[in-house]
């Protein structure tokens, strides 16, 4: 994502990097839980409060960066409240039964960026919408599956449940 933010007017630049370094501490903040020695959803809460202040009170790097591109390019509150709740499902939820669970799931963890992203690099009406949300499943989808031996290994099978059934896949998978 930073290497094709070049393309980019310095601004639109800099907002890509605070976007990309929001969604990395939020995402870092569940899956690096057991190195932080912390209370991950206590952790994303807090992180998400100090994400939602409209000035930044706090002068922590990502938060005022992230602050000033969410006020520039009017970025909706509500993705990143979305975003915080797809990651927040990674401790929550370890399988998913239908691929409708599992797109929902998607949603909140890779589409939310890519809704963020369209305000910052911009369009031009509201039919791209739709595409962006399809895109964002379709990547995390991607990322699914070239993960599934090491989320297997650290308990979480993202494959949807009823799918792994009908092809007879599912004891196999589960522990």
């Amino acid at each position: 994502m930073l290497f094709r933010s070049r393309l980019l007017p310095a601004e639109k630049q800099r907002a890509v990097h605070a976007l990309y370094a929001m969604c990395r501490i939020t995402d870092d903040i569940v899956d690096r839980a057991e190195e932080m020695d912390s209370n991950p959803l206590a952790t994303l809460d807090d992180w998400y409060a100090r994400l939602s202040r409209q000035k930044a009170t706090i002068h922590h790097p990502v938060i005022l960066a992230w602050a000033d591109a969410k006020a520039r390019f009017r970025i909706p509150q509500s993705y990143v409240r979305q975003l915080v709740d797809g990651v927040a499902m990674d401790m929550q939820q370890m399988h998913y039964q239908t691929f409708d669970d599992l797109a929902k799931y998607s949603y909140g963890v890779a589409s939310t960026v890519g809704l963020m992203a369209m305000h910052i690099i911009g369009y031009d009406n509201e039919d791209a919408i739709p595409y962006a949300v399809k895109l964002g499943v379709a990547l995390q989808i991607t990322n699914i599956l070239r993960d599934v031996g090491d989320d297997w290994r650290s308990g979480r099978v993202y494959l949807p449940q009823d799918e792994l059934d009908a092809f007879g896949a599912s004891d196999a998978l589960r522990k």
